[in-house]
């Protein structure tokens, strides 16, 4: 049972993870000196990102690694995702969502951003937890829905991205 057909590859999760390094090369000093910005949502978009979003951002980049390092190009065998799901790539991803869960923005804009990201990142962890029984009970007519769940995470995720990068250019705090 092939398990990489779901349109993720590793040139997406290392983009992701190239945006998720910035974020933390870029905004921490952002948190270490404050925001220009004196407006309500701009100082929660701060916040959201300095001491929510990038506290938690090391487990959801461990976890997509590990799940880029058997997919995809990467791929094996079937035992091996299903030991790296099971092992690593739930556990790690569950305690990021855990953690989005306990964010709690101020703002209707920044909890409308959260919302986003929470909905992307639960749909990802829904797929890695259906590859996980179908790969178990060696079921491939799973694996479209499977990949339905991840495509819609990953889409999301995208579009969290997006609307980020917009929201901090209207509040003037570079992400860059």
């Amino acid at each position: 049972m092939k398990t990489n057909s779901s349109g993720w590859n590793g040139k997406q999760f290392r983009t992701k993870l190239r945006f998720i390094k910035r974020l933390i090369l870029i905004l921490l000093p952002t948190s270490l000196f404050g925001c220009a910005a004196t407006s309500p949502a701009a100082i929660d978009l701060a916040n959201y990102v300095n001491q929510g979003v990038l506290r938690i951002s090391e487990l959801e980049q461990k976890s997509l690694e590990r799940y880029a390092s058997v997919t995809g190009a990467n791929y094996k065998s079937d035992s091996e995702v299903y030991g790296a799901l099971k092992d690593w790539i739930i556990p790690l991803y569950t305690r990021f969502v855990d953690g989005l869960r306990k964010i709690r923005p101020e703002t209707d804009e920044v909890k409308n951003l959260h919302w986003i990201y929470i909905h992307g990142s639960t749909s990802l962890l829904d797929g890695f937890k259906m590859l996980l029984i179908a790969i178990e009970t060696k079921e491939p007519g799973m694996i479209p829905s499977v990949n339905e769940k991840l495509e819609k995470g990953r889409e999301e995720n995208e579009r969290w991205k997006r609307e980020l990068v917009a929201l901090s250019k209207r509040y003037k705090i570079k992400l860059e």
